[in-house]
Order: C-alpha cells, then sequence, then structure tokens
C-alpha cells in the first residue's frame, strides 16, 4: 500500500506547493474514528503527514527490516530542533518522543539497547501558526510538548521499531532542547510506533484489541494482516520474541 507524502504548515498565502495537512476528520475511516473515540490515548497529532511507502504485512516483517526493535515506556516529549528546510519560509519544527526501554528485542550493536536506554523518537511536529506581526521563520508551531504528553502521557507501553537517525536535510537553525546522557536519537518508518490504550489493557476483556498504531493505523497493511493479530502489548512482545526478536 502506498500513500503520498505530503508536509506543512498553516501558510496557505506563502504558495508552498505539494505541503498540506491531513483535516481533523480527513482520510479517517468511521471505523477509525469510532474506535478512537474509545481510547484515551489521541494519537491524531502523529498522522498529520502521508508517507508513501510499502506497508508491511506483521511486526516481525518491519522487526526484520529496522535495526532497533524495543519495548518500553513514554517518558515524555521534548523540543526537537526547527530546520530550515522550506526556502523563505517557516521553520520546519521536530519533537522527540522519549521511549524508555523495558524489554530490548534487537540492537544495532551487541548490547547497545538495554533496559532502561532511553530511545529518542524524532517526529514532526506541525502546522506553525501565521503570525503577520513576524517573519516566516519566526512563526511557532500549533503544538507545544505540553500538547503531545496530554495526548500520549508518561507510562504509556510502546515498541518501537526504528533506525538510527540520519543528518537532517534542512540546516539545523535552533537545536532544541538538550539530549539526555547516553539517549539514542532515532527515526521512524510509517509503522514503526505501537502503543498500548491503557484504558483498554486494564479491562483485561479476552479479545479485545488494545493497541493502537501511532504514525499509521495498525490495519494500514490490511484487515487480516498479522499486525491485527496480537490483541495486546505483552502479545505483541511474545509474537517477536517466538520469531526471534529477543534482544
Amino acid at each position: 500500500m502506498k500513500r503520498s507524502v505530503a508536509v506543512l504548515a498553516i501558510v496557505s498565502a506563502l504558495g508552498l506547493s505539494g505541503c498540506a495537512e491531513k483535516e481533523a476528520t480527513g482520510g479517517i475511516s468511521a471505523a477509525q474514528a469510532s474506535q478512537e473515540r474509545r481510547e484515551t490515548l489521541d494519537v491524531s497529532a502523529l498522522r498529520i503527514m502521508e508517507a508513501d511507502f510499502q506497508a508491511l504485512p506483521s511486526p516481525e516483517a518491519l522487526a526484520g527490516v529496522q535495526s532497533i526493535v524495543a519495548a518500553g515506556v513514554v517518558d515524555g516529549w521534548q523540543e526537537g530542533p526547527a530546520l530550515a528546510s522550506y526556502p523563505n519560509g517557516p521553520l520546519e519544527h521536530r519533537i522527540f518522543l522519549r521511549i524508555k526501554v523495558t524489554q530490548p528485542l534487537k540492537g544495532l550493536r551487541e548490547g547497545k539497547i538495554k533496559n532502561d536506554s532511553v530511545i529518542l523518537v524524532d517526529l514532526y511536529r506541525g502546522a506553525v501558526v501565521r503570525d503577520e506581526s513576524k517573519k516566516p521563520e519566526e512563526w511557532l508551531p500549533r503544538k507545544s510538548p505540553e500538547d503531545f504528553e496530554k495526548s500520549i502521557p508518561s507510562g504509556t507501553r510502546a515498541t518501537v521499531f526504528v533506525n538510527e537517525h540520519l543528518p537532517y536535510d534542512g540546516a539545523v537553525v535552533k537545536p532544541g532542547a538538550p539530549l539526555p546522557e547516553n539517549a539514542i536519537l532515532t527515526s521512524p518508518p510509517p509503522q514503526g510506533l505501537v502503543f498500548e490504550e491503557q484504558g483498554l489493557a486494564q479491562q483485561n476483556k479476552a479479545g479485545v484489541q488494545t493497541l493502537v498504531g501511532g504514525i499509521e493505523p495498525l490495519d494500514v497493511a490490511g484487515a487480516r494482516s498479522g499486525w491485527l493479530e496480537p490483541k495486546n502489548m505483552d502479545e505483541l512482545i511474545d509474537r517477536l520474541k517466538l520469531h526471534g526478536f529477543s534482544g
């Protein structure tokens, strides 16, 4: 399955082509909207860009091509760098999701990913707010790290399928918040973030799907894909271990 790439901000008067954000309800199926209404997690802030990619059919298939796979808990959000990605336009702001590792499943090198390692996942922070009193490069993001924390709070269980971060294409204008000591900066593919809905998990009902895709919904690879077979985070971790991913 392929999706077209789209990025950017509330800057229609600048005439930046090929850049757009999803509308609040655009591109979301009725079934998905219904599911998200019964969840306390709000992943909409992560689903503001469309990526052109071939969806892989199962967690183990994605784990096989990513250099880092780990389960853990959300340890907070912090301001990432601001990049000069658009000539004469606003800066592209990034945000880092911090994951404290509780179960390393696949590491870049032996011993690299350990319990208590902190993985930083680099994500697009979203649109800036147009302010005619300032230059475009001074416009600020609409969402703060605190907004992301409210949507996906610390303590949320997560599994990440990521690669070590490559240098940014755009020049770094603002560095963002300092990185935690020994943190591993990473980039996720569209299917690379999976969270557990705590409220549903606590109900402990057999067969209830408590997993939530982050950047893309779990069923992006199809309604019968292997992504939908595990119903909670423990089942997802066990499935990955069964396929040889155990640290």
